[in-house]
């Protein structure tokens, strides 16, 4: 199976006062959800909308984290929250292009294992896509 493009869809964008940029891209199978800022209580609300939409579309959720800065225990608790929902519809929350920094948040949490990590998007994307991975608990 090839790799699929993920396309911007500015449709999608949450930005609010040029803070931190959320835009989530439906395809086929998974959708993108790119993070661009921070992770944390203050954006734990629209981090919440935007994987609540990027879960009606599909059950495969990849989070691009490639420009995410900041990250706390909130914003690890709706990363949680949104894996189990993922996991509960026969997907998962995978999360992609993570900084050396939101690694070593999530080892000092102890969550590094809970996760799927990839070092590029369309890696994560061909992964959720392959067949055999659509019942909960499949890695």
């Amino acid at each position: 199976m090839g790799v699929i493009p993920v396309i911007e869809d500015p449709g999608n964008d949450t930005t609010v006062n040029g803070g931190t940029e959320i835009v989530w891209h439906a395809m086929p199978g998974a959708s993108v959800v790119r993070v661009a800022g921070d992770v944390d209580l203050s954006t734990a609300a629209r981090l919440r909308t935007a994987f609540e939409a990027a879960l009606e579309e599909s059950a495969w959720v990849i989070v691009d984290l490639r420009r995410a800065e900041s990250v706390d225990s909130v914003g690890l608790g709706v990363l949680i929250a949104v894996r189990e929902a993922a996991r509960r519809r026969g997907g998962d929350l995978l999360l992609a292009t993570a900084s050396p920094f939101f690694v070593s948040v999530l080892r000092a949490a102890r969550l590094d294992a809970l996760f799927t990590l990839f070092d590029t998007v369309p890696r994560a994307i061909t992964y959720a896509l392959k067949p055999g991975l659509r019942s909960p608990g499949c890695r």
